[in-house]
């Protein structure tokens, strides 16, 4: 027993030692900097969490290019609505020069044209629209609509009346005044109109047509003068594929 206990006694007095430490990794010399490889890539599930795949999603149809020179578009988007038009027409054709991949391409080359091509009534009409559509940016569309109204009133005959009509027909439309949208919208897509707005005025019939549960023929009818008189419009694809739909719902 005595033996027993002086062992203990022995043990006790030994200081514990701490495991060794693993030796730190000498660092890469720089032939190994240059030549190590990249790591591979972290897909986008294991960076971010289920809850923003949708928005995911969505900006992965975006690609650099595709926003590159979104500034220049807005600071001629500013010049357009204060009624600085000249200077927006420079902006609007420098931004689809330079960013030619930029999504908004389409809309700074229709918002040249327009100003190019309706400046009549000493630009009355065109700062009309213009502060009209920053009311409608701001949220104050029934000041932009009253602003419309008044503007076709003054002026019957001005170029731009058609895009009045059919911002109006969009506002109505977004209040959920179907009626009011259909007669704008139809006035604009009139084949004696001659407006480039047509086959988005036709869409724009056919489709609040359906939203106030009127009959599906009337609506195709819309959609078909659509592909008819405009088969190269780029709404043609999705219209022809609505018109296949009613169609397959109307045999039912």
């Amino acid at each position: 027993m005595k033996r027993l206990a002086l062992a203990f006694l022995l043990l006790a007095a030994i200081p514990a030692t701490a495991p060794a430490k693993p030796p730190k990794p000498a660092p890469p010399s720089r032939e190994e900097t240059r030549t190590a490889k990249p790591l591979p890539p972290v897909s986008v599930e294991d960076r971010l969490p289920d809850v923003y795949g949708e928005i995911v999603q969505r900006l992965m149809h975006r690609g650099p290019a595709d926003t590159l020179g979104d500034g220049l578009f807005a600071l001629a988007e500013q010049s357009f609505h204060e009624g600085r038009f000249d200077e927006a027409t420079a902006r609007y054709g420098e931004f689809a020069q330079r960013f030619t991949r930029n999504l908004r391409v389409t809309v700074a080359l229709e918002r040249a044209l327009m100003i190019r091509d309706c400046r009549d009534f000493d630009d009355e009409p065109l700062k009309i629209y213009a502060r009209a559509e920053e009311l409608r940016l701001s949220g104050q569309a029934d000041s932009a609509a009253a602003a419309l109204t008044a503007g076709l009133a003054r002026h019957p005959g001005a170029r731009l009346r058609w895009h009045f009509r059919f911002a109006i027909a969009e506002i109505a439309r977004d209040k959920g005044n179907h009626a009011a949208a259909i007669e704008q919208a139809l006035a604009v897509a009139d084949t004696s109109a001659g407006s480039r707005l047509a086959p988005y005025a036709l869409r724009l019939a056919g489709d609040e047509t359906l939203a106030s549960g009127g009959a599906p023929e009337k609506a195709a009818g819309y959609y078909q003068a659509l592909l008819e008189r405009f088969p190269d419009s780029p709404l043609a694809p999705a219209v022809r594929a609505q018109v296949l739909l009613l169609r397959k719902r109307m045999q039912l």
